[in-house]
C-alpha cells in the first residue's frame, strides 16, 4: 500500500536528468533507517551525583557536555556542490560563515522555507528524491541542499575510561556525522533522538565534529506534512558518558490496589555490558524520594548478573509503596526514583497514577 501511494505516474520518467554522481546512495535507501546507532530508550542522562540526580536537569549534568552554542557553517543547494571532505582535520573551515546551532538553516537566510499541507516539495519518484521537478519548483534550482556544520570540542578529563555518547534531538532530515575524521554513523528520522557510541572516536583534549545534514532523504517521503519544511540541527547536541557498566534503558510502572490506596512500583532495568571485558555479578540499588528525602521504607535492591562484552540483560524489581500522593491533573504530585549501579546514578520523576477506560468513562485512579 505504501509503495502504491508512494510511486506516482512519472516512475522511470522522473529519473530523467538525475546526477548522482558522488550523492551518498543512503539517502535513497527505503530499508535503512542508521548506521551504528543505538537502540532507542527512555530519555536518560548518568548524573554525578545525588544532588544532580534529585534536581533532574539531564543537560546541566555533570556528565553532559552540551555542544550548542556557534558552529561553523556551508550551504550548497545540491548535494555535488557540498565541499565533501569537510570532515578531515586538515580541511579548512575558518571562513565558513558562523550559524547558531540549534536552528533552522531556512530561518537563518540559506536557502528556501516551503510551507506545504499536502503534496511534496520534491519530485515525487520514491524512493528517489533527486529527480528532476517541474521547473517551477524551488527544488528545480535547490534540487536537495546539504548544510555542512563542524566544531571543536574539549573532552572532559574525568571521563577517561568512561563510555562517551553523541546524541542529536532532532536533524531534519537525514545526516551523516565523523568525530576526528571517522565516520560515527548515518540516521533519519527527524523528530526522534539519534545517539552514537564514540568511545573509538574521541581523545583527550581537542576533538572535532562534523555533521552533513541533507535537506530530503528516502524519510522525507513519511515526513510530509501540514508544516512548515525547514532544515537542519534544530535542537540540541551533547555529548555524554557512562560506565561500561551501563543502565541503558528502564520503565517505570506504578500499580494501585484496588482501593487505589496503596501501590507497587515496579522498575525494569536493561543493564548492557558496553566494554570489552566481561563484568561480575553486581547489586542494583533503587530508591524513591520525595523532593531532597527519601522515602521511608521504599528502596530495593536487585542483583545484575555476570555480563560478557555486549551482553544485556533485563531485572525487574517490585516496591510496595505505602498511600503515596496521587498524580491528577488538579494535583501533580511528583516523587523522583532513583537508580544507581556502582557509580551510575540515573533518575526519573514518577507520578502514582492509573488512567484506563470502563464502559463509556475514562477513569484517573479510580
Amino acid at each position: 500500500l505504501l509503495l502504491g501511494l508512494l510511486a506516482g505516474p512519472l516512475g522511470a520518467a522522473g529519473q530523467q536528468g538525475r546526477d548522482m554522481a558522488g550523492v551518498p546512495p543512503e539517502i535513497e535507501n527505503p530499508r535503512l533507517l542508521g548506521i551504528h546507532k543505538e537502540p532507542a530508550h527512555t530519555a536518560l542522562m548518568p548524573y554525578g551525583n545525588l544532588e544532580e540526580a534529585l534536581k533532574g536537569n539531564r543537560k546541566a549534568s555533570s556528565r553532559c557536555l552540551l555542544l550548542n552554542g556557534t558552529w561553523k557553517f556551508h550551504w550548497a543547494s545540491w548535494p555535488q556542490k557540498r565541499p565533501a571532505d569537510f570532515y578531515k582535520p586538515g580541511y579548512d573551515v575558518s571562513r565558513w560563515d558562523d550559524i547558531t546551532v540549534p536552528s533552522n538553516w531556512q530561518v537563518q537566510g540559506y536557502g528556501t522555507p516551503f510551507y506545504s499541507n499536502f503534496n511534496y516539495t520534491f519530485q515525487k519518484d520514491f524512493p528517489r528524491v533527486m529527480s528532476t521537478p517541474p521547473a517551477n519548483f524551488t527544488a528545480f534550482r535547490e534540487r536537495n541542499p546539504v548544510g555542512s556544520y563542524r566544531r571543536n570540542f574539549t573532552l572532559p578529563e574525568n571521563w577517561q575510561g568512561q563510555r562517551v555518547f553523541l546524541s542529536f534531538e532532532g536533524v531534519d532530515a537525514g545526516f551523516f556525522v565523523w568525530i576526528n575524521g571517522h565516520k560515527a554513523g548515518y540516521s533519519v528520522n527527524s523528530r526522534n533522538v539519534a545517539e552514537f557510541d564514540v568511545t573509538d572516536y574521541v581523545r583527550p583534549g581537542n576533538n572535532i565534529v562534523a555533521v552533513e545534514v541533507y535537506q530530503y532523504t528516502v524519510g522525507s517521503y513519511l515526513e510530509d506534512q501540514d508544516m512548515w519544511r525547514l532544515s537542519g540541527i534544530f535542537r540540541s547536541v551533547y555529548l555524554w558518558s557512562a560506565p561500561a557498566e551501563h543502565i541503558r534503558d528502564f520503565r517505570i510502572k506504578t500499580a494501585f490496589d484496588s482501593h487505589y490506596r496503596n501501590a507497587d512500583l515496579v522498575v525494569d532495568a536493561h543493564v548492557k555490558n558496553y566494554g570489552k571485558k566481561p563484568l561480575a555479578e553486581r547489586t542494583l540499588d533503587i530508591k524513591l524520594y520525595k523532593g531532597q528525602h527519601a522515602v521511608a521504607g521504599v528502596a530495593a535492591t536487585a542483583k545484575v548478573p555476570a555480563l560478557q562484552p555486549g551482553e544485556e540483560q533485563t531485572v525487574q524489581v517490585s516496591i510496595p509503596v505505602k498511600a503515596p500522593e496521587k498524580w491528577t491533573a488538579e494535583t501533580p504530585e511528583l516523587y523522583t526514583t532513583v537508580l544507581q549501579l556502582g557509580d551510575e546514578i540515573l533518575s526519573s520523576a514518577t507520578g502514582f497514577r492509573e488512567v484506563k477506560i470502563s464502559g463509556r468513562s475514562l477513569l484517573v485512579n479510580g
